[in-house]
């Protein structure tokens, strides 16, 4: 970053408080963090606006702080990450007002690495930025708004049947991911939730994993989790081994990753001829549940979706399922 950084609060501990360097002038922000965060970005907002005449590198640095101050880590990085990229690509002196949808369009092309998915994240991360700034009055317009050619994020509708389930459960040798994979299968949970899981988060009794809002996907929620027998079991078992931390661990007792848990389904699909990933297991759980008649607004309270139409829009595959379809039809005009 250049040398014309923006002032940033500092903690002295002397007066257990936060400030911030205005020139010759220090501001009190107060005691707690997230307050002074917040004090401080309004007082940013009023003494030194972002212009359209500013550089990108100071609407990012500004939106950065932000983000880490209200969003969890991994989102953080993330950003950074994109954010980061496009400041290179463009350069970091550009003007605001000089960038455009456009040049959205020609940095993402230039990443000859990126998939289509990647991409799409990618322009969302600074188009989120610019919507950020006007929101909060920094910025008058929106000038990345329009992104032409913007890359669509490819659905992976890959799923698997029982048999198929059993097959590749077939080649996995290890106990650990074994069990990782069962966790997936039997209740449908995300990924990120089966990796990050522990003791804390478990309801042996209920049979249930409960994530507060603090740390469920939109952090607005409860997160509740429905075990089966079998993840029950599997869930009491690495709790019992792992008290503290996540329950879910490789051979070497190591917390799974997500490259580590990647790294594993290249050599399964090498195995089995078939693209698979994690988010196949939890497809699947939603694809079976749907074909066995279990109501949508159950199934979305299952799976955790804040939505019911986030069914609709993820599994629309199976409008291309005319046996499925048929025996739908069959249930409309079904008499006594």
């Amino acid at each position: 970053m250049s040398q014309n950084r923006e002032p940033k609060p500092f903690f002295r501990k002397a007066k257990n408080a936060w400030y911030l360097q205005l020139g010759k002038r220090q501001v009190s922000l107060g005691r707690d963090k997230k307050e002074a965060w917040k004090r401080y970005h309004q007082i940013m907002a009023e003494s030194q606006p972002i212009r359209e005449t500013a550089t990108i590198e100071t609407l990012f640095e500004r939106f950065l702080d932000w983000v880490q101050e209200n969003r969890k880590p991994t989102t953080y990085e993330k950003v950074r990450r994109h954010l980061s990229r496009f400041a290179s690509f463009r350069g970091k002196q550009t003007k605001v007002a000089a960038v455009s949808g456009a040049d959205l369009s020609e940095w993402v092309e230039s990443e000859e690495t990126w998939n289509s998915t990647t991409r799409n994240e990618a322009i969302t991360s600074v188009v989120r930025c610019w919507n950020w700034a006007v929101g909060k009055r920094f910025l008058v317009a929106n000038t990345v708004a329009s992104v032409p050619e913007k890359p669509r994020r490819k659905r992976r509708e890959t799923t698997l049947s029982p048999d198929e389930w059993k097959e590749m459960l077939a080649h996995v040798k290890d106990e650990p991911f074994k069990d990782y994979l069962t966790l997936l299968w039997e209740t449908g949970c995300r990924p990120l939730e089966a990796r990050r899981v522990e003791a804390r988060h478990l309801d042996l009794e209920a049979g249930l994993i409960v994530f507060p809002p603090s740390e469920a996907k939109g952090e607005r929620h409860e997160r509740v989790i429905y075990l089966t027998p079998t993840s029950l079991e599997i869930c009491r078992c690495w709790a019992e081994k792992y008290p503290e931390g996540p329950i879910m661990r490789n051979t070497q007792g190591r917390p799974w990753t997500k490259d580590s848990i990647n790294c594993r389904f290249t050599r399964l699909k090498q195995k089995l001829g078939k693209r698979v990933f994690a988010y196949a297991l939890r497809h699947s759980y939603a694809t079976q549940g749907l074909i066995d008649g279990v109501d949508s607004v159950n199934l979305s309270q299952l799976m955790g979706h804040a939505d019911v139409s986030t069914l609709a829009k993820n599994y629309a595959h199976l409008s291309k399922n005319q046996h499925f379809l048929k025996k739908q039809a069959e249930k409309v005009r079904k008499t006594a």
